[in-house]
């Protein structure tokens, strides 16, 4: 069966004590799985690539997830905490950017970009036991967990947006994969990566964002970084569907448009099986130009809009609605493995 989707419309706005353009690069994790919580999940984001006030920020929500007004900043929720809850002041400078939470052994694994980190930017970790506090994995020591060599591999040594969770994949053996960014600007890759404790990372494979590959857009490409890892599921063939964000060739300020769509996978988590379907596309309103970051969760699909020239960020959801059968034609393995970079 195929994921479809209908929109509800608005989650969480752009919070006022946030920087422009607002919440950026979400993640949920539910909080109900360490003992004694208060609150049942938490919503993590960050600032949009701002140098001097970009950290990370925290909601807590009690009760249903998709009920707007569950939602509480930090500072309401947990008197004497403030937003943004992290920054990291130890390792690289300027922003903390693109978290990404997954909890492991009662912990709250909390991984995040920063830039000023040779040999470009780089994905750290922090770990905490109440999903509010968080310390470096390795205190003042490197805590970077994604390592890069620009002597062999292409790219400029940007391994940020990293979005990583249990590993649903039969052929792969570690018990976590994840998806990054790898290099940066207009000429990026991306990649797949294993681990078995979620702080030791191996690069299983470097993947080439490349243009109408298995889509029904000639200059839209797949945005690998952007899959969504609660989204997989097996279909019951060898095959495992996602939830990824596909999109145009576009860095910086340039103008980009980016939809969800649902890509078919192997079981090797990176050759694609058949062409994408769109689910969710770009409409007038809060996400005129760019859907991103998706995050399933049960019924409901949570996402950042984007609108107004890149100048407004607002978490939206969509619901899950009777599913369709996936008709699309098989690929043949030359098409579904063209992206994967050989060396």
């Amino acid at each position: 069966m195929s994921y479809s989707f209908e929109k509800v419309g608005v989650l969480l706005p752009a919070p006022a004590d946030m920087p422009t353009p607002g919440p950026y690069y979400i993640s949920i994790v539910d909080l109900k799985r360490i003992e004694g919580n208060t609150y049942d999940y938490a919503l993590y984001f960050s600032t949009d690539h701002n140098n001097g006030e970009g950290g990370i920020w925290l909601y807590l929500c009690k009760g249903d997830p998709s009920e707007p007004s569950n939602w509480l900043s930090v500072n309401e929720a947990m008197p004497g905490e403030e937003n943004p809850i992290y920054h990291d002041s130890v390792q690289g400078n300027g922003h903390t950017e693109t978290p990404y939470a997954n909890i492991i052994n009662n912990q709250v694994y909390l991984s995040y970009h920063k830039n000023g980190i040779p040999p470009s930017q780089a994905t750290l970790l922090a770990l905490s036991d109440d999903g509010v506090n968080f310390k470096r994995v390795n205190g003042n020591k490197d805590s970077v967990i994604l390592q890069y060599n620009t002597t062999i591999d292409p790219g400029d040594g940007h391994t940020g947006y990293f979005r990583w969770g249990t590993n649903p994949f039969e052929k792969i053996s570690q018990s976590y994969i994840g998806y990054s960014l790898h290099g940066g600007t207009d000429d990026y890759y991306s990649a797949l990566w294993g681990s078995d404790d979620g702080q030791s990372w191996t690069r299983l494979e470097i993947l080439i964002p490349i243009e109408g590959q298995a889509l029904d857009h000639p200059d839209r490409m797949i945005i690998w970084h952007e899959l969504d890892p609660n989204s997989i599921r097996p279909l019951g063939n060898g095959e495992y569907s996602a939830i990824c964000a596909v999109g145009n060739r576009a860095s910086g300020g340039s103008e980009r448009i980016v939809e969800l769509y649902e890509i078919t996978l192997a079981g090797d988590g990176c050759t694609l099986t058949r062409p994408a379907k769109k689910i969710l596309g770009v409409e007038e309103g809060f996400d005129s130009e760019e859907l991103s970051s998706p995050i399933l969760l049960g019924d409901y699909l949570f996402y950042v809009g984007a609108s107004q020239k890149s100048k407004l960020n607002t978490i939206m959801f969509a619901k899950k609605v009777k599913a369709d059968t996936i008709q699309k034609r098989p690929l043949s393995l030359e098409e579904g493995c063209r992206h994967i970079w050989k060396g």
